[in-house]
């Protein structure tokens, strides 16, 4: 059952059902006569037939045996009868001799047909004797006495049935809902590996199995998070160390020599304020990526021409390398973003395909529109070494780098990726790697486009 709400419902709904049973059976043992039909349907046969006796025995034996039989009546069944003539005069003797309306309403009816009579428990029925005179037969019934009140073991019951009831559904609720919170007590005193870990908790399929699942995305999440934020802030530390101490260094070496300042010394300090600024650049356009509240203002990009002039540019650089570029496909389409930004993220996947494809060959740009489609990818392809398959996703985390080791004319900080990351996620794309089958890697980014008219 995967609604925790149809759960409760249906609980209530049994709970309910099993305590209204429970006092059912418990009013019907202490009161068994309460559930029975009404008196004067049940007895109707037994009145009329009484009332028959009566008339029988006055004719037979007068009053002493009409007395005889009322008396016993009453003593077997409770049954008080009287028995009238046709004027309404009393034939018997007895305590119970209605009179006026009841009595006329009983010789009145229907010959042989009970009559209730506007008395609480009475009724009376026409009768005619053997030689055709005509009688009334009136009869008043016991009245069925109910109990006074509910037995000490119905009410041990009633309360030990509602009492377990309560219990189970009060645990079956909050045994979950205890686990979850002592994990989270757990992980907000800085367990970050805290975890719901109960198999079936886990495998239940309502809201309450929904948040555990839910919970453990959260706190991996979290720990990620942590993680990449310390590892940025070491990054970031390293990055900036490395050429403020090569920058220490030249420093120190000109003040050894005095005022010669050698031009070794000159474009190495050069080299490292370039790589600071560059550092700090990218650094500064990532965190206004991350802390960007709403899309940066747009405008019209004409993303073929865009693509085209990335591609020469690149191409131009290369000129003086054995490397190249080459525009396989080139779709038209327009697009409404931001335009710097849209041609920071493409000329930043381009140069790093650039950097990273193997002496003598071609990086290869297309910019492809399915027919009919509202999305275009751009797809970047290289023929370099790759990346490690279980390394893919992780190379658009920021600092992150695949070769943690490797010397820095190989490759930057590890910001580019991420920047591109942000700049696709902000105009509503998405960017991927993935290996390609002969080799190199390929970087596909999808971005929307406006509609072909």
């Amino acid at each position: 059952m995967k609604s925790l709400f149809l759960r409760i419902f249906l609980w209530f709904c049994g709970g309910t059902l099993v305590l209204l049973l429970v006092v059912g059976l418990g009013f019907l043992m202490d009161a068994p006569g309460a559930a029975t039909a009404p008196w004067w349907k049940l007895g109707q046969g037994a009145i009329v037939t009484a009332g028959r006796v009566s008339v029988e025995s006055y004719e037979r034996g007068g009053r002493p045996e009409l007395d005889r039989f009322l008396e016993s009546l009453a003593l077997d069944t409770g049954m008080r009868g009287t028995l009238h003539d046709g004027s309404g005069q009393g034939l018997s003797t007895g305590s119970f001799a209605p009179t006026g309306k009841p009595l006329s309403d009983a010789l009145a009816g229907v010959e042989g047909q009970l009559t209730l009579l506007p008395l609480r428990g009475v009724a009376g029925v026409r009768l005619r004797g053997a030689q055709g005179r005509v009688y009334g037969f009136t009869v008043l019934m016991p009245r069925r006495e109910r109990a006074g009140g509910w037995s000490r073991t119905f009410l041990f019951s009633f309360l030990l049935t509602s009492g377990v009831l309560c219990f189970l559904l009060a645990r079956h609720l909050t045994s979950p809902v205890a686990h979850l919170r002592a994990v989270t007590a757990r992980f907000s005193n800085g367990d970050l590996r805290a975890r719901v870990t109960q198999p079936q908790l886990l495998e239940r399929r309502d809201e309450v199995g929904g948040l555990a699942r839910d919970f453990n995305q959260m706190a991996a999440r979290i720990e990620t998070l942590l993680n990449a934020q310390k590892r940025l802030i070491a990054d970031v530390s390293h990055e900036l160390r490395s050429p403020l101490t090569r920058l220490s260094l030249a420093l120190g070496l000109i003040r050894r020599r005095g005022d010669t300042v050698s031009p070794t010394s000159m474009a190495r300090m050069e080299r490292e304020v370039h790589r600071l600024n560059h550092l700090i650049g990218q650094l500064l356009t990532l965190s206004r990526l991350e802390a960007l509240d709403q899309p940066p203002p747009k405008e019209t990009i004409d993303l073929a021409a865009l693509v085209q002039e990335i591609a020469i540019d690149a191409g131009f650089e290369t000129t003086a390398t054995d490397r190249g570029i080459r525009l396989a496909e080139c779709a038209a389409c327009t697009m409404s973003g931001a335009r710097d930004l849209l041609r920071s993220a493409i000329e930043n996947v381009v140069r790093n395909a650039l950097k990273y494809t193997s002496p003598g060959t071609v990086v290869q740009i297309r910019l492809a529109r399915p027919s009919g489609a509202n999305m275009a990818t751009i797809l970047v392809e290289d023929e370099g070494p790759g990346v490690p398959p279980h390394e893919l996703a992780r190379i658009f985390d920021p600092f992150y780098r695949v070769e943690q080791a490797r010397e820095r004319q190989t490759g930057g900080a590890g910001l580019g990726l991420a920047i591109v990351r942000h700049v696709v996620s902000l105009h509503g794309g998405s960017v991927s790697a993935q290996n390609r089958e002969n080799g190199g890697l390929a970087l596909r980014i999808t971005l929307p486009v406006d509609a072909l008219f």
